[in-house]
């Protein structure tokens, strides 16, 4: 057996774990650990911005959600 590592996008994920699937191959998903995805990048660049929420308490938040 062989093990073969490859990066793949956050959002083309499913389509090649249903490939190898059906190619017998199996998979372990390994999330690189400290590396934010894009919707988290995302997040923190609207932040730097200056576009982000700011509530008075915990219970503002929640309501708002």
């Amino acid at each position: 057996m062989q093990t073969l590592e490859i990066k793949v996008p956050d959002n083309k994920i499913l389509l090649v774990k249903e490939l190898l699937k059906e190619l017998g191959v199996s998979i372990k998903v390994k999330k690189d650990a400290g590396i934010p995805n894009a919707e988290t990048i995302a997040a923190m660049n609207e932040l730097k911005a200056g576009r982000g929420k700011k509530f008075k308490s915990v219970e503002a938040l929640f309501n708002s959600i």
